[in-house]
């Protein structure tokens, strides 16, 4: 059984990544942070568990929306059709803000 502050938690994520803006800036995440790409550098131990920190945020964020690879999919498709989206998977362009 969830704690009251928990299952507060869980709803405040659940209700912010399901509505349209929220499953557009999720699926940007998907999209910059490695979660349909390898994590992993060559030689680099360091920084590939850097990335794949990167990546298990996301994961987490789509367990809490409950929101399924294939809904994922079809809003970055949705991006890239309509222009919304960078080119390659996984880019660095974190650090833009």
């Amino acid at each position: 059984m969830l704690l009251p502050k928990e299952r507060k938690r869980r709803t405040l994520y659940h209700d912010l990544l399901n509505i349209p803006e929220g499953k557009e800036m999720l699926a940007d995440m998907a999209h910059r942070h490695y979660m349909f790409t390898t994590t992993h550098v060559p030689g680099d131990p360091h920084y590939t568990a850097f990335n794949e920190g990167r990546r298990s945020v996301v994961v987490e964020l789509l367990q809490l929306a409950n929101i399924s690879l294939s809904e994922l999919q079809a809003t970055l498709k949705r991006q890239e059709t309509d222009g919304r989206s960078e080119s390659s998977y996984g880019s660095n362009d974190y650090d833009e803000f």
